[in-house]
C-alpha cells in the first residue's frame, strides 16, 4: 500500500553540496502528517487500521553535554473528540560530522550522509548497540506528488529490504529539500508461504506530509 500519487523525472543523484539541506532543521518550521497504522494478527482474525493526522513542530535548539547544538522537536496527534493536538513525544536531532541524527528514546540514528552522494552506504546503527543497519541512497526526484501537495527536490532513503519464505521488513524514507521528512513507509512482517499478500502477523506504517510550515 502506497500513498504517493506519482512520481515525476526519477533521477540518479549525483552529489550535492554540504549547504543543501535535506533535514529540514529550522527551529519553527512544522510538518503536518497523514498516518495510517496497520495492525495483523491472524491468529485472532485481527486486521486493524487506523487512521490520524500528526504534527510535528522543531520547537528549540539547546546544547547536549558534549556541546552539540541539538533541535528539540515535538510531535502532536489530532484528537477529534475534543477538536485540538495533544502532546504525543519529544525528541532532538542534530548534525554531527556529516551526518543528521535523530536522537529517540535514547537511540541514535544515522538518518542522512551530506552530502547527499549516488548510492552512498552507511551504516545507521553506528551510535547505538543495536546490529548494523546499512542505509542507501536512492534516486532523486526533482519533484514529487503527495496526493494534493507537492514537494521539489527528494532524496529517497532506503533504510531495509529484508524477505524470506516467511519474514518481510521493509522501511523506506523520502527528505524534501528544506522540509525534512515528507513520506516513511515501514513493514514488519509474517507472512505466509512466502506470499506478501496474505499476512500472517505484524504492523506496518505509512507517514504522508500534506502541509509544511517554514519557520520564520
Amino acid at each position: 500500500m502506497f500513498f504517493v500519487a506519482c512520481k515525476k523525472q526519477e533521477q540518479k543523484i549525483v552529489s550535492s553540496t554540504k549547504s543543501d539541506d535535506y533535514s529540514g532543521l529550522k527551529v519553527g518550521n512544522i510538518s503536518f502528517y497523514n498516518v495510517r497504522h496497520i495492525l495483523h494478527d491472524e491468529q485472532v482474525d485481527r486486521h486493524d487500521t487506523i487512521d490520524f493526522k500528526m504534527k510535528s513542530l522543531i520547537e528549540d535548539t539547546f546544547r547536549d553535554n558534549t556541546g552539540n547544538l541539538r533541535y528539540k522537536i515535538h510531535r502532536f496527534r489530532w484528537n477529534d473528540t475534543i477538536a485540538s493536538w495533544v502532546n504525543l513525544n519529544v525528541f532532538s536531532a542534530y548534525i554531527n560530522n556529516q551526518y543528521y541524527i535523530e536522537n529517540e528514546d535514547n537511540i541514535l540514528k544515522k538518518k542522512l550522509y551530506i552530502p547527499y552522494l549516488n548510492n552512498f552506504a552507511w551504516n545507521s546503527d553506528s551510535y547505538n548497540v543495536n546490529d548494523t543497519l546499512y542505509f542507501r541512497y536512492g534516486n532523486f526526484y526533482p519533484s514529487i506528488q503527495i496526493k494534493e501537495f507537492k514537494v521539489d527536490s527528494v532524496i529517497h532513503v532506503k533504510q531495509q529490504f529484508y524477505q524470506t519464505y516467511v519474514d518481510l521488513k521493509r522501511k523506506n524514507e523520502f527528505f524534501a529539500k528544506n522540509k525534512g521528512l515528507v513520506i516513511r513507509y515501514y513493514k514488519d512482517l509474517k507472512i505466509k508461504k512466502g506470499d506478501t499478500t496474505k499476512v500472517d502477523k505484524g504492523e506496518e506504517w505509512f507517514f504522508n506530509m500534506y502541509q509544511f510550515e517554514l519557520g520564520k
